[in-house]
């Protein structure tokens, strides 16, 4: 044991001498920011910003803490700022710049727009006092009410502030003809992120507006007042005694009277809740999923198109935030290798970026090729163009048949029209916006709001449709009018545009990087110069927090401590926690850590259950291991373990046991796949594999497959596999590839050598429910109802008789709780079919589950 741990610090240390990235940090008054060296200017301007922005806030009555981590992420693509609590606080800022339409779009520096919402929500959620200051002075970061409230909260706040900030107001032209077109939805639809019209940015729509309007009619010190109420308050989705305090009625009456005083031009135009569409055929997509086609719920671009083999091409962020090409038909979906990628349009066309630097893509292909190419590198067909200089971001790039593409292009929040035909060519020079290109047949049309409303336009600024509201998205003879409750194809008005001349196009590209505005500028001295310095992990690593940890089941209470630390890299983390057992007076503890693709892992616990057939494993035990992920998507991981086991009512009698473990899982469209081979000293193999496979539009069809067997001395508990089991365990023993769920029956039922469980749920749906009230911090989704049949069996033999099979139903809510934190719930019932001769139980077993549905 000593030697072993010995070799492992050894090899930890070897490893942390080799940086996770090459990034570089700079700081000044406890403010730091990491960045990567391309990044350089506008870490500078971002780190320049800092202490006046906090200043502001501060002289506003909303203090910035630090030390504050601010790291330029070269991963992200989602333009939002990311405000972070625990282990350290962090804002994490896009290096890709917003497209079209995105929050931030016309800003001149997005960046620093980014930055200023993300120092205006971490001063909010530093406001408490009261019990939860006192909770805060003992435990952390553990506790900030102000972090649980409505997103247009937070957002709203913040934007104000920032407009304040300017000096300036800050356009937003689509969302105020939204605004404009129909009435405002009740006030539980903005606090959430309905599935239903407008969707997951109303809080940015109609939340914005409400706090302008709540600062003009009762004044800053009011909201201030609210925010500080609220964080010394001990129930933080209690948010309506805190209004009337602060404003003297709830939030639902002040939001009724904003809802009386802007009555909307309500116009005929019934609509579609869509993001995008293709005209032909016609399909169309929104945060729900394609219609017709895949419900599947996720954050979808604007742009994409039917490929001639019937794919509909789209880019979606993913949980990560990192914008992907996807395709898909019917149930089928397939994601591009290639990441930060997004709106695909005709011709194979789309944008990526290298850093924050945006090129057009041609040709991406949308799976790996079936057979490793002799090159290195990426495929010789896919072709990148850089944009032109002082271009920030492209967005909505389209291809006609003779290979020029249009697409539209931001100079320091102004947006144009740009043509590529080999060099690239500025179309418009209008002060408006333009946006959403199409070309075809030698003609250009775009949409711009010239007007003061969004038209679609030709080259020579003719109008060529007149919405009451707005009008985008031209697609050959369409294009979207703005109604109601969303978007209506209906055909793109008057004579046909001139055609695209060479005399136009002998036009030159007009390279301009307009000069940010004097209250962006740096206005720091060259005294305070910040110096670079190479990237060190100990800053971010340190933790802020210590939490309360609960452990239970049937037999057993335990309470305790956790906490944890990564740097801002997440290269390196570390976690540590104990628990006291009541059932076995006994404390347990676990530390663990991580370096670039390195693991360990170190655990004191106990482990204690009988099986049906009183198998029992009552034992402490310490746990030792050593992982090495090679590969950079922790696909495959190697790892070395130690395990030393003491029986309880045996204190002299232990013994201690090494293996070896290598794991893979991959994911590909609808399946997923792992498998784990566990090779013990004394000459005992282990295999586990696991199958999930996922079909259906509407009706969805789960199956998964999860087999394990061991060959030679079987030792309980250790190298067995276990049908039934509490998975929550899985903080102290990790043992989730040998637990095998199995509704119907009891925990812990068997315990063999080789088990073998099946499960089919057919998922279907009964009714989108998109009910909530007010600001009660409970929306509901959609209601669904779970069918499932479980098999599976642990024994030495695979015979028909020792088979279980249990089945059941449930019923299914998806919900979102305290304005922002999604979960299905579900409550059923299973009986157990059939079962070996000598186990007896009985249904139904009650089932009750918040996350995922297995």
């Amino acid at each position: 044991m000593v030697r072993w741990i010995c070799c492992a610090t050894v090899t930890l240390i070897l490893c942390w001498s080799q940086p996770a990235q090459a990034l570089t940090v700079i700081e000044r008054d406890r403010f730091y920011v990491y960045f990567d060296k391309a990044q350089a200017e506008i870490a500078g301007r971002v780190l320049a910003a800092c202490e006046p922005m906090a200043a502001y806030l501060e002289k506003r009555g909303l203090a910035v803490t630090t030390p504050l981590h601010i790291i330029l992420d070269e991963a992200l693509d989602q333009p939002q700022a990311k405000a972070f609590m625990i282990p350290h606080r962090e804002i994490r800022i896009p290096v890709r710049p917003p497209g079209a339409l995105e929050d931030g779009y016309l800003e001149e520096d997005p960046w620093r727009y980014f930055l200023f919402m993300g120092l205006s929500a971490q001063s909010i959620y530093s406001e408490r006092s009261g019990i939860p200051g006192m909770v805060h002075t003992l435990f952390g970061e553990i506790i900030s009410p102000t972090i649980i409230l409505p997103e247009w909260c937070i957002d709203g706040i913040g934007f104000l502030l920032y407009e304040d900030y300017r000096q300036r107001p800050v356009p937003a032209p689509l969302a105020q003809s939204i605004f404009n077109a129909g009435p405002i939805p009740d006030l539980d639809l903005v606090s959430n992120h309905p599935e239903i019209w407008p969707g997951r940015f109303s809080y940015r729509i109609y939340g914005r507006p409400f706090v302008r309007w709540l600062e003009q009619r009762h004044g800053w010190e009011a909201i201030l007042a609210f925010i500080r109420l609220h964080g010394k308050g001990i129930v933080p989705i209690e948010i309506d005694s805190k209004a009337r305090a602060a404003f003297g009625q709830s939030w639902g009456q002040l939001w009724q009277a904003f809802q009386n005083e802007h009555d909307p031009v309500v116009h005929d135009l019934q609509g579609l809740p869509m993001a995008g569409y293709w005209d032909d055929p016609f399909v169309y997509w929104n945060d729900l999923g394609v219609h017709p086609g895949l419900r599947e719920s996720g954050m979808r671009g604007r742009y994409g198109y039917v490929d001639a083999d019937g794919w509909l091409r789209l880019s979606q962020y993913g949980p990560d935030g990192v914008s992907r090409l996807r395709a898909q038909r019917g149930d089928r979906v397939r994601t591009a290798p290639r990441q930060h990628i997004w709106d695909p349009g005709p011709g194979q066309v789309a944008v990526t970026r290298q850093g924050h630097r945006p090129h057009l893509v041609l040709n991406t292909p949308i799976t790996k090729p079936r057979w490793p190419r002799k090159h290195s590198g990426r495929d010789p067909e896919e072709r990148l163009i850089e944009a032109p200089p002082g271009v920030i971001q492209l967005s909505g790039p389209v291809m006609d048949n003779r290979g020029r593409i249009a697409v539209a292009g931001n100079t320091g929040g102004q947006w144009d029209i740009w043509l590529h035909d080999g060099a690239w060519r500025q179309m418009t020079h209008s002060p408006s916006v333009e946006l959403d290109p199409w070309i075809e047949d030698g003609r250009l049309v775009f949409a711009s709001n010239v007007t003061g409303r969004f038209q679609i336009h030709s080259l020579d600024m003719r109008q060529l449709t007149d919405a009451p509201t707005a009008a985008m998205l031209p697609r050959r003879t369409t294009c979207l009018h703005l109604g109601v409750a969303g978007w209506q194809p209906l055909p793109l008005d008057g004579d046909g545009p001139p055609l695209l001349s060479e005399s136009v196009l002998e036009r030159p590209a007009a390279l301009r990087r307009p000069a940010l505005a004097p209250e962006m500028e740096d206005k720091t001295g060259e005294a305070r110069e910040p110096i670079a310095r190479p990237y060190s992990p100990l800053k971010s690593l340190q933790t802020n927090y210590l939490s309360p940890d609960i452990f239970y089941d049937a037999e057993d209470l335990q309470l305790g401590l956790v906490t944890d630390g990564r740097d801002v890299t997440k290269a390196y983390a570390w976690n540590a926690g104990v628990r006291y057992s009541e059932d076995h007076a006994l404390w347990s503890w676990r530390a663990g850590g991580m370096i670039n693709r390195w693991s360990t892992r170190a655990t004191f616990y106990p482990l204690s259950y009988t099986t049906s057939r009183h198998t029992t494993v009552d034992e402490r035990r310490y746990d030792i291991r050593l992982g090495w992920s090679p590969l950079p998507t922790d696909a495959l991981e190697i790892a070395l373990n130690w395990r030393n086991r003491i029986p309880f009512h045996d204190e002299a009698y232990w013994e201690d046991a090494w293996w070896g473990a290598l794991s893979y899982r991959s994911a590909f469209g609808n399946l997923h796949t792992q498998a784990v081979i566990d090779l013990f000293d004394g000459g005992s193999q282990s295999l586990y594999g696991d199958i999930l496979y996922w079909f259906g539009e509407r009706v969805t069809t789960v199956t998964r497959l999860r087999a394990g067997k061991t060959w030679g001395d079987l030792q309980p508990g250790h190298n067995t596999f276990r049908i039934g089991g509490n998975t929550s365990e899985g903080f102290f023993t990790q043992r989730p590839t040998r637990l095998f769920p199995l509704r119907g029956f009891d925990a812990n039922v068997l315990d063999a050598g080789q088990a073998v469980s099946a499960t089919m749920e057919i998922i279907w749906p009964l009714m989108e429910l998109q009910a909530g009230y007010k600001t009660l911090p409970l929306f509901l989704r959609n209601l669904r109802l779970g069918t499932f049949v479980d098999a599976g069996f642990a024994a030495e033999r695979a015979s028909r008789d020792e088979w279980l099979i249990g089945a059941g139903f449930q019923l299914i809510t998806g919900m979102e709780i305290a304005w922002g934190f999604m979960a299905d719930f579900s409550l059923g019932l299973a009986w157990p079919l059939q079962q070996p001769s000598d186990l007896n139980h009985r249904g139904p077993v009650f089932l009750i589950q918040i996350g995922r549905p297995l």
